[in-house]
């Protein structure tokens, strides 16, 4: 992002382009506007469903915040860390006195569900600028794409629950179910994480309370190192200089994205893995600021 805008700063100064062509068009003023209609929207039906307009517009403004940074992370590594958007976006509402499940389930899910299709939007929007397809009209396509989703996921889900009753279980509640192949990390982490907020029982918020602040750590770690001019030169001074910063990078300090997957079989080990994640977000959310701000200046 800071890049862009750099780039975006330099050619503002420069002399005017030739008119852009047609495929590459994009009417701002509709585009503010669209977003606009439906992050208001988007408050009003959750208001409907229960949730303050707090905790909705919370929701929205979060949402912003995570298509952008799970965006980067679905185009540089493919994975699109959703969990740690509706882990954080919770956690943020509890720290401002959400204590009922029931809201932050649903104002967590503005975000889980905008970080899905924001990140698919952003890499079909990389894939047609690369075959030169017309904005506008790739856009309706997706419009049409999750209007089509939204109605098929409430059918597939009513299937799937009726299928399979062992998927209506609180496997918190009842461990000794067998759930076979339906065990899920990230519904460990979410139910985890909604259920920390009523229960006297604060481990599950220690738990990622302790992933997050590990995660944090260690991307600032990974940061200051890999900005470090004497770090780089002394990783490529002979070979075992080599292994030792391979060493370092993979098994010592590896990222928090892959650390979390050492553990997503059972729910503490989840809850943990999922604060990791959160913890990388935060990390980076927090560089882009601080590169922002040293951009304003």
């Amino acid at each position: 992002m800071r890049q862009a805008l750099a780039r975006h700063k330099a050619t503002s100064a420069e002399q005017p382009e030739a008119p852009v062509e047609e495929w590459k068009r994009v009417d701002t003023r509709k585009l503010v506007a669209w977003v606009a209609f439906w992050a208001v929207a988007v408050v009003a039906v959750s208001h409907n469903l229960g949730v303050p307009v707090g905790y909705a517009v919370l929701g929205v403004a979060l949402a912003g915040v995570f298509v952008l940074v799970n965006g980067i992370s679905l185009g540089i590594s493919d994975s699109n860390p959703i969990s740690s958007a509706f882990v954080v976006g919770v956690t943020v509402m509890a720290l401002v006195g959400l204590v009922d499940p029931v809201i932050g389930l649903l104002a967590g899910s503005i975000l889980l569900i905008s970080t899905v299709v924001g990140g698919d939007m952003q890499q079909d929007r990389s894939t047609g600028w690369r075959l030169s397809t017309n904005r506008t009209i790739q856009f309706r396509y997706q419009v049409i794409g999750i209007l089509m989703g939204g109605v098929f996921a409430v059918v597939i889900t009513k299937l799937f629950l009726a299928a399979y009753p062992v998927l209506q279980v609180d496997t918190f509640l009842h461990p000794e179910m067998k759930t076979g192949n339906w065990q899920s990390a990230m519904t460990y982490k979410f139910a985890g994480v909604l259920r920390g907020l009523t229960s006297a029982e604060t481990t599950t918020l220690k738990l990622m309370g302790l992933g997050i602040a590990i995660g944090l750590a260690v991307e600032v770690l990974r940061e200051i190192l890999k900005r470090s001019a004497a770090y780089q030169a002394w990783k490529l001074r002979n070979a075992g200089t080599r292994i030792a910063d391979f060493i370092l990078d993979a098994v010592i300090i590896p990222s928090p994205y892959a650390s979390s997957f050492g553990g997503f079989v059972e729910d503490s080990m989840s809850l943990v893995g999922g604060g990791l994640i959160a913890g990388e977000a935060l990390a980076f959310l927090t560089l882009g600021i601080i590169g922002l701000l040293s951009l304003a200046r």
